[in-house]
């Protein structure tokens, strides 16, 4: 995974992307017991483009000068492959300009915060993201009140009383 982080540091230094954050279960993993995935899913800031189109074409060539593999939608760096995903949404957005910087094994990577990564969830609402969610409050891994504001701020009042406890 190592790789993969370096690469999308790459990204940023060379402007092919604004920022990025690591979300979905690798990102719950920088706070909870490990979840079982199959990619590393990137949440991007892009560029403008004068035509004010959303273009992933770059970055994808970028990521294949820098020894990724493109294969369907992901591109795969030795065992890990990453999927780019864009702000597709206000809480998308919020959760990328706020994410937390951390350290895996020397590479400097950003996270979402563990109450972006829960009200994600509970916004996609899926069986998978409920059980995350309650992965989260189970081991304490999440601030409830500020989770409770975000899901307030984003029109997803609905979910609190679907929180554990």
């Amino acid at each position: 995974m190592r790789d993969v982080l370096s690469a999308l540091n790459k990204l940023v230094a060379d402007a092919v992307i604004q920022d990025y954050a690591i979300g979905g279960a690798i990102g719950a993993s920088f706070y909870i017991d490990a979840l079982q995935t199959e990619d590393v899913d990137a949440f991007v800031f892009l560029p403008e483009t004068p035509s004010g189109f959303v273009l992933l074409t770059p970055v994808y060539e970028a990521l294949s000068k820098l020894g990724g593999v493109v294969e369907r939608e992901y591109v795969q760096f030795g065992n890990w492959p990453l999927q780019i995903l864009t702000d597709a949404n206000p809480l998308i957005a919020e959760a990328i300009r706020s994410a937390a910087t951390v350290d895996y094994d020397g590479v400097p990577t950003r996270v979402f915060r563990a109450e972006h990564l829960c009200a994600i969830a509970l916004q996609l609402g899926r069986s998978k993201d409920y059980l995350r969610v309650s992965m989260f409050l189970e081991q304490d891994a999440v601030n409830r009140s500020e989770l409770i504001d975000l899901l307030q701020r984003y029109g997803l009042e609905g979910s609190i009383g679907r929180l554990p406890g």
